[in-house]
């Protein structure tokens, strides 16, 4: 059995974040007769899942660049590849001391929530704006509120020090990051996650998870 995995944004998606009809029309062929095809995105699957609706997956996906394989009918997750403790306590004195303003990531009370400084909105303000009535969005009064709960990512939006990032979010010391161009407007965008995730990473996993003897992306 073979797994097809596909990205979205840049791939499957056209310029305006939708799949084409003749796309729809012959994946979900492909999908009837017995296909294996599933997406591996940087997006959570509160994004991802309203954008793919129209297509009748058969397998779990994979999101937030690898951190999690979530069962597409479901939502649950069943794979999740997260931050140590000791890693999240890094994070969260290195950039706090380097006064950086990131979007963070967690599970509080169960809940999956995006979490931003109140004070330093104007630094994740077009990322708020854009995604008014998402209930995931949570404003944090400190560095304290800011990384409550069960932290799984970190996003620091439009910044010129890179480099000083870098300089810490190492697999040494137990991250992969990846810095990357909106596809869709000029916002850029340092992702932070665990040296364990990864897009290719995680497809390894469901590939394992389905049984595929082989995989082509």
């Amino acid at each position: 059995m073979t797994l097809y995995v596909t990205d979205l944004d840049g791939t499957l998606l056209k310029n305006d974040a939708s799949i084409s009809d003749y796309s729809v029309k012959t994946l979900n062929s492909l999908i009837e007769k017995g296909v294996m095809f599933t997406y591996a995105t940087a997006r959570s699957y509160a994004s991802a899942a309203p954008l793919v609706n129209q297509l009748n997956l058969n397998c779990p996906a994979v999101t937030f660049n690898g951190v999690f394989v979530i069962d597409t009918r479901t939502g649950e997750r069943i794979i999740e590849n997260v931050f140590t403790k000791k890693a999240v306590v890094g994070a969260k004195k290195f950039l706090r001391e380097n006064g950086f303003a990131p979007l963070v990531y967690s599970y509080i009370d169960g809940r999956e929530r995006v979490s931003f400084l109140a004070d330093k909105i104007e630094k994740v303000r077009n990322y708020v704006n854009s995604r008014k009535g998402d209930k995931r969005l949570r404003a944090a009064e400190n560095f304290d509120e800011l990384f409550a709960g069960n932290v799984f990512y970190i996003t620091v939006l439009n910044t010129e020090n890179t480099a000083v990032l870098d300089s810490f979010f190492t697999r040494e010391n137990g991250f992969e990051r990846n810095f990357q161009s909106d596809t869709y407007d000029d916002t850029t965008w340092y992702e932070i996650y665990d040296k364990r995730a990864g897009k290719a990473a995680a497809a390894l996993q469901l590939k394992s998870l389905i049984g595929a003897d082989k995989m082509i992306c």
